[in-house]
């Protein structure tokens, strides 16, 4: 990826991060990535090609570093409750904004788009990977479990972006604990 391609990224990622894909616009972004109109339109023909770009890095990163995170245990249940220990880390940081995949879906509600579709994949890609740890555990209701505690996941991002508590993952995971308890049975 090219310098100027990199930083286009990189700077729409922040900005919409902080003010929403809608209300922040392309001079915005070229002004402060410090490019030139013309190199953000060889790049990207479409402030929605740009918003796709960062969306696909965004989903790379988040689940690299959430995996990584999670992978340091062996035992499926040390990994399952590692996620929500990720989440809590990441309500506590500074640049907290919520996440982008939710945003990108509430701004962008036909489902239809190439955005909201982005943004179901990347909730679908960590669903997946929460039905993966939980094989091992409830082979019978992996599935189900795993839309539950994703669930529960993006109520604790909600909860965390509007509210401010940053204990939702924890509070989250006692709610996890639950439900995998009562599939036990």
């Amino acid at each position: 990826m090219s310098n100027k391609r990199a930083d286009l990224i990189a700077k729409a990622t922040e900005l919409f991060a902080q003010g929403g894909y809608t209300a922040i616009g392309i001079d915005r972004i070229i002004a402060e990535a410090g490019v030139a109109k013309m190199t953000m339109y060889k790049h990207f023909p479409s402030k929605q090609h740009l918003i796709l770009a960062v969306l696909k890095q965004r989903d790379e990163a988040f689940r690299a570093s959430l995996m990584a995170y999670a992978e340091q245990y062996n035992a499926p249940l040390n990994k399952l409750k590692a996620v929500f220990e990720w989440h809590h880390e990441w309500f506590g940081e500074a640049d907290f904004s919520g996440c982008m995949f939710i945003n990108a879906s509430a701004e962008f509600q036909d489902t239809s788009t190439d955005i909201h579709q982005a943004a179901a994949r990347h909730k679908q890609l960590l669903t997946d990977y929460l039905e993966s740890l939980l094989i091992e555990l409830h082979p019978s209701s992996a599935k189900k479990l795993a839309v539950q505690l994703n669930l529960l996941l993006d109520g604790a991002i909600v909860a965390a972006q509007v509210t401010g508590n940053c204990n939702a993952a924890k509070e989250a995971w006692e709610i996890a604990e639950c439900l995998l308890r009562q599939s036990s049975r």
